[in-house]
């Protein structure tokens, strides 16, 4: 049981460490306002937006 919880984790673990940086990366850019706040979260959207179209177009989906 742990085994497999430890397995599936380990498979999810840059996902979960990409969350967990930018959760701080955000927290750390509104320390200096909320102009940097909301300029990170802009960033942060982006990024997300272009690694999930890659990891789409490299599955093959969404292209029919």
């Amino acid at each position: 049981m742990i085994k497999q919880l430890l397995a599936t984790i380990w498979r999810f673990f840059d996902v979960i460490f990409f969350t967990i940086s930018m959760i701080f990366i955000n927290i750390f850019a509104f320390s200096f306002g909320n102009r940097w706040g909301f300029l990170s979260i802009a960033i942060t959207s982006f990024l997300v937006a272009l690694a999930s179209e890659l990891l789409a177009y490299q599955m093959k989906g969404g292209n029919e």
